[in-house]
């Protein structure tokens, strides 16, 4: 689909949203795309990484009277949008990521959102100045007709 709004947004390998850390720069691992003519898209990041969330108050009491883990699986986060269409909120994770089967938050919610991050070292990086091992992933997103909504951006304007 030609012109959909695609929005991305991880956490840093530290496990911290650049709107919790005061050393990472504004709009750190965060991006807003178009898509070209044909529908495709293209961004480079870092590897997601697993990270624990906070485990003071409430929240760390029931995960440790539960006996569980406070990590969350590493994980991209969308938003797709386009006219006429039905808003896309979602998360990826990759397949091999130790937290997968057991993500605190109960994040992966679908095989489908599990997806091979292959390492690559064969010097063909799609960017030249990309040197050593690098992953490619490559997602589809469908939207359904409908009503396009749209949260409030984490991403901002």
């Amino acid at each position: 689909m030609a012109n959909a709004l695609v929005e991305v947004w991880q956490a840093s390998p530290e496990g911290l949203y650049e709107n919790q850390d005061e050393r990472q720069p504004h709009m750190n691992l965060r991006g807003k795309f178009r898509t070209d003519e044909n529908g495709r898209y293209r961004f480079r990041t870092l590897r997601p990484a697993s990270y624990p969330i906070p485990t003071h108050g409430l929240v760390g009491d029931m995960l440790r009277a539960q006996g569980r883990h406070p990590f969350r699986a590493a994980h991209i986060h969308f938003c797709i949008s386009a006219p006429g269409h039905q808003t896309l909120v979602t998360q990826i994770f990759p397949q091999d990521d130790l937290f997968i089967e057991s993500d605190c938050v109960f994040g992966v919610t679908s095989a489908d959102l599990a997806m091979e991050f292959p390492l690559h070292n064969d010097g063909n990086a799609p960017d030249p100045d990309v040197t050593g091992e690098y992953s490619t992933v490559a997602i589809d997103f469908d939207l359904s007709p409908g009503e396009s909504r749209l949260p409030e951006s984490p991403i901002g304007s």
